[in-house]
């Protein structure tokens, strides 16, 4: 009985120590993925005016956005949808659907839908967190920019965004040149 006492301990901690592993790395893994560029509780949906239109809730705030925690001190970019079409090159002109919204409280400062839908420009005309972050999306994909103020508007009053602000763009590419 002693050795069959040993065995189901042994086995008991063998159970404890792949268990415990387990909700270990679960916990990097959530942590990490939290931790890292885009917010992926965000959700980009279809709509008859934008077909990358966004959820946005109350009107002005972006819904299921959480603000970061930790400084924003570099372009955190995250995709949140890979699209399938073209791939964007540095300086491309871009048609896109977006919502720009304060990184500190996901209230939104502009949208394309407020516009008449999506907005075709060049990067080569947009603040450099754009320039930076856009390059490389595919025709059909949605990405997150978070976007340090130095990389935005910086110390300037643009709008109704205060200087010295952090943004956050939701950006759908609909066709690039």
């Amino acid at each position: 009985m002693a050795i069959s006492g040993r065995v189901f301990a042994g086995l008991g901690a063998v159970l404890f120590l792949l268990t415990s592993s387990a909700l270990t790395i679960l916990v990097i893994l959530t942590s990490n993925n939290s931790s890292s560029t885009a917010n992926t509780t965000i959700t980009a949906q279809s709509s008859s005016t934008c077909p990358g239109g966004f959820n946005v809730s109350d009107g002005n705030t972006l819904a299921g956005y959480t603000p970061p925690k930790n400084t924003i001190s570099h372009l955190e970019v995250g995709n949140i949808k890979t699209g399938s079409g073209s791939v964007v090159k540095p300086g491309a002109t871009v048609t896109a659907c977006y919502i720009g919204a304060l990184a500190s409280s996901g209230v939104i400062f502009d949208a394309s839908s407020e516009h008449g839908g999506p907005q075709t420009f060049s990067l080569n005309s947009v603040i450099e967190g754009w320039k930076l972050g856009i390059p490389g999306m595919r025709v059909g994909g949605t990405r997150e920019l978070i976007i340090p103020s130095g990389l935005a508007y910086g110390s300037q009053k643009v709008g109704s965004i205060p200087p010295n602000s952090n943004l956050v763009f939701l950006v759908y590419i609909t066709n690039t040149n």
